[in-house]
């Protein structure tokens, strides 16, 4: 796609509005410019909402089941800041995603090493899965003859992996939680979020969180605002797979390795020249990855006593895994 196209895309601009010379270069098709918005719109996560692509498409749904089958085949992260649909509207949770896309490779019989470096992290921090694991479950597959896709499920080999996140989640207190799949006869049990709306995970009880997450009943924001500001702890579970990605992984490490703890992210905005949003959602996922920490968050007012218990200043301790490709 020509560069100049793509800045009208970006801009949000209507074929109708487009300048005589961008017009040539589709060779005066609409429909050229419609395939690239949706193109455009899927490989970048785009919000059907409030963009471009929603007067061309006009399947909310099936717009955001291509952009989740085109994303699982690329390995990219969950789309987060789209569970407010694909949460809710479609029952996927980014357990199930990774799920899949851990079955995809096994299928493929594909190297853990093709898995980009933070779709890796956030694999290894939702299912427990790293290096080691993938290795000795496709061991066990290949020795004992299971059939990949029954893998997690499967009681022949050691290796049974529930239908749920690890226990050992780690889920930091100033995060919102917001209703997610709920069956009928479970709803009393999350009134509170259900009648006052989305919750401070702080302000309940920590176990609970965790309980309904882990069974894909609420699903978890985390709020990057304009005037926040992110510090980088020293990492330990960083896993270093590939050095070249997609556009997303590509500007997820520019904006990584540009953050300074002085700097609000409004700020880094401006100065890396990126989409404010783009920042805030990739600012967001450093957070849940346990990457970055929001400065301002350690004494939360109204915290329920079953925060003090939880160790959640320390990420989980991960293997740091690095293969340069």
């Amino acid at each position: 796609m020509s560069a100049d196209v793509e800045a009208y895309i970006r801009q949000k601009c209507p074929y109708s509005k487009l300048p005589p010379s961008i017009k040539q270069i589709l060779g005066d098709s609409p429909r050229e410019y419609e395939k690239l918005v949706i193109n455009f719109s899927i490989k970048n996560q785009l919000r059907f909402r409030g963009n471009l692509v929603r007067s061309m498409k006009k399947d909310e749904r099936g717009y955001y089941e291509e952009l989740l089958r085109y994303s699982r085949e690329h390995l990219m992260l969950y789309p987060y800041h789209l569970s407010d649909f694909i949460v809710t509207g479609m029952r996927i949770t980014p357990f199930q995603y990774y799920i899949s896309i851990m079955q995809d490779l096994m299928e493929q019989e594909k190297s853990y090493d093709s898995l980009p470096n933070f779709t890796a992290a956030d694999c290894l921090r939702l299912l427990g899965i790293g290096r080691n694991q993938y290795i000795e479950l496709m061991n066990q597959c290949r020795s004992s003859k299971v059939v990949f896709r029954r893998i997690f499920w499967c009681h022949e080999t050691n290796w049974i992996y529930s239908s749920k996140p690890v226990s050992g989640l780690i889920i930091e207190p100033w995060w919102m939680v917001f209703v997610g799949i709920i069956p009928d006869n479970e709803k009393v049990i999350i009134d509170k979020i259900i009648d006052f709306g989305a919750q401070k995970a702080g302000e309940v009880d920590a176990k609970d969180v965790k309980g309904l997450y882990r069974r894909g009943l609420v699903y978890l924001d985390v709020p990057i605002d304009d005037d926040d500001c992110v510090s980088v702890p020293p990492l330990e579970g960083f896993v270093m797979n590939r050095v070249l990605g997609d556009y997303l992984e590509t500007l997820l490490y520019k904006i990584f390795v540009s953050i300074d703890e002085h700097t609000t992210v409004a700020e880094l905005a401006n100065i890396l020249q990126v989409d404010l949003e783009l920042v805030k959602n990739a600012v967001s996922m450093y957070c849940r990855l346990g990457f970055a920490r929001k400065k301002g968050q350690d004494d939360l007012p109204n915290l329920h006593p079953s925060w003090q218990k939880q160790s959640s200043s320390k990420s989980p301790k991960l293997v740091l895994e690095i293969s340069v490709t």
